[in-house]
């Protein structure tokens, strides 16, 4: 089974792929949630379900004597109707749990060509993309077996972006909105 899959094109929802989102990790996290009919995301699903399977079957392996249902932690995707939205994230940075090295990553961003996105592009949601993804399982006591999928990259066929720049913004006076502010 190869490493790394890809996903077919869904429509990205809160994409923080050109910047890490830090509003819950100061390391930063990139992230993305994508939207897919139910019948285009059935092979991402797949590699979900075996490779928590996988993890199952390992933690049974490990402890034979122990017949109780291992728990299972939250799935990185929820059903919406006929959509999947496949949630995929990796930090931006950290220390290396095997060779205790920090590290930086983050995704590579193609456009339709072929060619990286400028590091200045805003990915905007309502975007369409095709994500790598790397399914890793994984078995921890507080929240049990469950997998990750880990974003390695984004090719983006429709970009919708967005901007930052205030500097259009007409000036105003505040007293004109006073009658609108709650008391």
């Amino acid at each position: 089974m190869p490493k790394y899959k890809k996903t077919e094109y869904g429509e990205a929802i809160y994409p923080h792929l050109t910047h890490p989102d830090t509003a819950f990790s100061s390391d930063g996290i990139y992230q993305v949630k994508l939207r897919l009919p139910k019948d285009k995301a059935t092979a991402d699903l797949k590699v979900i379900e075996d490779t928590i399977s996988l993890e199952v079957a390992e933690a049974h392996k490990k402890n034979p004597k122990n017949t109780k249902m291992v728990k299972r932690a939250p799935k990185p995707y929820k059903l919406d109707g006929n959509d999947v939205i496949l949630h995929f994230k990796c930090k931006a940075k950290g220390i290396n749990g095997e060779t205790g090295k920090p590290f930086e990553q983050k995704p590579v961003l193609m456009d339709s060509n072929l060619n990286r996105l400028p590091e200045d592009k805003l990915i905007y949601g309502g975007s369409i993309m095709s994500i790598k993804y790397e399914p890793v399982g994984y078995n921890v006591a507080s929240t049990g077996v469950g997998c990750t999928l880990r974003l390695k990259g984004a090719l983006i066929a429709k970009l919708v972006e967005g901007e930052t720049d205030t500097s259009d913004w007409p000036k105003f006076d505040p007293k004109e909105f006073e009658s609108r502010l709650p008391k």
